[in-house]
């Protein structure tokens, strides 16, 4: 028998399951190890996970937020899925279970007034490109996500700001601006991280009149990544560069199958015309700093169109590309560029 229901934490293991039996994209292909499926639920006011069952046994899932963001600079509602994903049985057809678990989270943003339901999927992940395109959603923006291993080398502190919280979120508040999906609370994310102790610190480097800076979040406590397939010219790097990386500083490429601990840095801010040389220095400080903590990788999220930042290039690198995929409810039309991207959207 099918049916449609909230999660409750007694479903964790089934949901860790499904998950797992989903790694992302088609060239490097992630898997999250995590005890916790629900930790996301937890960074937002206003979430639920949906489940399609039959016969007791989970068959799909989709999990979403009610936000209240900024859309072309007036304050609305809108509506984020974090997680849409089926058993592989029901992932070929949408005539059943997905269908009508998407059906039923469609009618409840609906009825909470949301403007739109938005969601990010990897350029590469074609299955859900083609489920969520199937069901009405276009493409609103694209970012990528600059991946680096942490570098063996001298460390140097680096203020983390976090005894001036405020001042420092109110800061990246006015260089942001009013662009689309910005929270309308903007420091709610900022003070979550903090709270729930994810939020390492918002570092940055001035020089003169011109300045770089990032704020990083460690989940290194929650989760770790692992890599289920990669190309065999990365594998191949990793043959070379391994070895040295225990001696040198050089970096280290991870292996299939090995966990791996991340630090996410987002939020980059540029200013003055030293501005982008300063972001990769700060950046290759950073690495050195994590490495010397227990870090393996370092990201740093960018919207292609972002007028405060564009990703530095690194040797060797890896760039993840991502859409940003809008469903239209109240509103027809996608929000204006530049959109903002909320570190608990990621």
């Amino acid at each position: 028998m099918f049916s449609i229901r909230e999660a409750t934490p007694g479903d964790n293991e089934a949901l860790l399951h499904l998950e797992a039996e989903s790694p992302q994209g088609t060239g490097i292909s992630i898997l999250i190890d995590r005890d916790d499926y629900f930790y996301r639920s937890r960074m937002h006011d206003r979430a639920r996970v949906l489940l399609a069952t039959e016969n007791d046994r989970v068959v799909g899932v989709m999990a979403y937020a009610i936000k209240d963001v900024l859309l072309d600079g007036a304050r609305d509602r809108v509506a984020y899925f974090y997680d849409l994903r089926g058993d592989a049985t029901y992932r070929r057809s949408m005539k059943r279970g997905l269908l009508r678990l998407w059906q039923a989270v469609h009618e409840e943003v609906l009825a909470a007034g949301a403007a739109l339901l938005y969601g990010h999927v990897k350029c590469d992940n074609y299955d859900s490109l083609n489920v969520v395109t199937r069901l009405g959603a276009q493409e609103a923006a694209s970012f990528d996500i600059l991946t680096l291993p942490s570098l063996r080398g001298p460390t140097v502190p680096l203020s983390d700001h976090l005894d001036a919280l405020g001042e420092e979120v109110a800061r990246i508040d006015r260089a942001v601006g009013q662009r689309s999906l910005k929270p309308a609370h903007f420091a709610a994310a900022y003070e979550r991280g903090a709270e729930l102790g994810y939020l390492k610190g918002i570092f940055r480097l001035e020089i003169g009149g011109s300045s770089a800076q990032v704020s990083a979040w460690d989940l290194s406590g929650i989760y770790r990544g692992r890599v289920v397939h990669m190309p065999l010219s990365l594998r191949a790097l990793g043959w070379f560069l391994n070895p040295l990386a225990t001696v040198l500083p050089v970096p280290r490429v991870p292996i299939v199958g090995q966990q791996i601990s991340y630090l996410q840095l987002f939020d980059p801010v540029c200013s003055g015309p030293r501005g982008h040389r300063l972001l990769k220095a700060l950046i290759s400080q950073i690495r050195r700093n994590a490495h010397d903590e227990g870090i393996d990788i370092l990201t740093l999220f960018v919207y292609r169109d972002d007028p405060l930042a564009h990703l530095p290039n690194f040797t060797p690198q890896t760039v993840l590309h991502y859409h940003t995929m809008v469903f239209p409810l109240r509103r027809a039309e996608p929000p204006s560029k530049p959109l903002y991207l909320d570190i608990r959207d990621i």
